[in-house]
């Protein structure tokens, strides 16, 4: 009675131990990375690096102009609405000096 009782407590440690272990090992199936890279995967240049320097800078030389007069344009159409409120904030000025 108490041999069946110690198997039957012994089988179910088992058990437990065996599906914990199973339950903390989160990654069981190793992740395939893929193939193996090698220097041959890597691109070759087929143009020179000045002429391709050349044309993205004149690239981004064009769009920061066109950033840059956005900017002035939309800086101008806050100050002109007055967005900001500025003379409203300003301590009032004498009488005189309004217009």
């Amino acid at each position: 009675c108490c041999r069946m009782l110690g198997r039957a407590l012994i089988q179910s440690a088992r058990r437990v131990l065996v599906q914990q272990a199973k339950r903390r090992g989160h990654h069981d199936v190793p992740a395939n990375p893929g193939p193996n890279c090698t220097y041959d995967m890597m691109p070759i240049p087929n143009q020179s690096y000045q002429k391709v320097h050349a044309e993205l800078q004149g690239k981004f030389n064009t769009y920061l102009a066109v950033s840059l007069a956005l900017l002035t344009a939309s800086f101008g159409a806050a100050i002109y609405s007055n967005l900001w409120i500025y003379e409203e904030l300003q301590p009032p000025r004498s009488w005189r000096e309004r217009k």
